[in-house]
């Protein structure tokens, strides 16, 4: 282990201090976070490794607030009381332990989005969807796993790619943070036996998902993704509506949209039309007022800022 190593081996900390001022806490543990308060009671946090190896490190759980996150990249090895558990990535994660010690074991290319609400502007912001959290919450600390919450996990990404910017848009990063949240809430939610899918299929879709958003200036069929990945085109179909909580279609242009938004600070609205695939530059406009309820060159300038 090298001396920078070393120094990164056991840390302490007290999540008072990583989530609501991180600056020396964070440089302790080798991390980069961004925090935005939004309002007494709620906060976002951003984090990433930029440690050179892995972390140790003993949480004190000295803030008031319910966490609830998801992990972009993993595994993270979590252990107290009695309980040890490894998140990996895509996990969400819930928990509402004040006073409580945590013991962490974080790989050096780390990354998490996390939101912090205090339980009583959560019942307030959810009303009675809150009660299915706090049922679970009453058991102690909640893990989901990969199989359930994709609306969640694509709310944590979007979330994440606005913290990302240099000078990040406060109202956009405060409803993406209530969308992650709404969307962390219906993860706790029992699916149906007609919403259910199977381990096998959900893998299919996962498959088919990545798929179509592997290139969104060229999307493949819904008879191709049918074909590629053995579920039949209803199969599909369903299956997308009760994993992803959207049509085939609408999510992939929704990706299509964000990707438009972003390249848009780069790029005037006739190039950024022609990289997503759009032989009209009306059509591109109509699509992204849809989306965001602006043209793409109010969005330009600074509209959705």
């Amino acid at each position: 282990m090298t001396s920078k190593e070393a120094e990164h081996a056991m840390q302490v900390f007290r999540s008072s201090d990583f989530f609501e001022d991180p600056g020396p806490a964070a440089a302790r543990l080798g991390f980069d976070v961004r925090v935005v308060h939004l309002q007494p009671g709620l906060i976002v946090s951003r984090a990433y490794s930029r440690a050179s190896g892995d972390v140790t490190a003993n949480a004190h759980m000295d803030d008031p607030y319910i966490h609830c996150s998801c992990l972009f990249r993993g595994p993270v090895d979590v252990s107290f009381g009695q309980q040890d558990v490894r998140l990996t990535a895509g996990n969400l994660l819930t928990s509402y332990a004040p006073g409580e010690q945590f013991r962490m074991h974080l790989r050096p290319d780390h990354r998490n989005i996390e939101v912090l609400v205090t339980p009583e502007i959560l019942a307030g912001l959810a009303g009675s969807d809150y009660e299915r959290l706090k049922s679970a919450l009453d058991r102690g600390f909640c893990v989901r796993g990969t199989g359930s919450g994709q609306r969640a996990r694509d709310a944590a990404a979007r979330l994440a790619r606005l913290m990302d910017d240099e000078q990040p848009p406060r109202l956009l990063i405060h409803a993406a943070t209530l969308e992650f949240l709404a969307w962390h809430l219906d993860s706790y939610k029992p699916l149906s036996e007609a919403e259910a899918v199977s381990a096998r299929e959900r893998m299919l879709l996962m498959a088919a998902r990545e798929r179509l958003l592997q290139d969104l200036s060229n999307p493949p069929t819904i008879a191709d993704l049918a074909r590629e990945t053995g579920l039949n085109q209803l199969k599909l179909k369903r299956g997308f509506k009760a994993a992803f909580g959207h049509s085939v279609y609408a999510l992939f242009q929704r990706e299509r949209m964000d990707r438009a938004r972003e390249l848009l600070r780069r790029h005037g609205v006739a190039e950024t039309a022609v990289i997503l695939g759009y032989s009209n530059v009306s059509h591109f406009s109509t699509a992204f007022r849809k989306q965001f309820g602006v043209l793409p060159r109010e969005a330009r300038r600074g509209v959705l800022e």
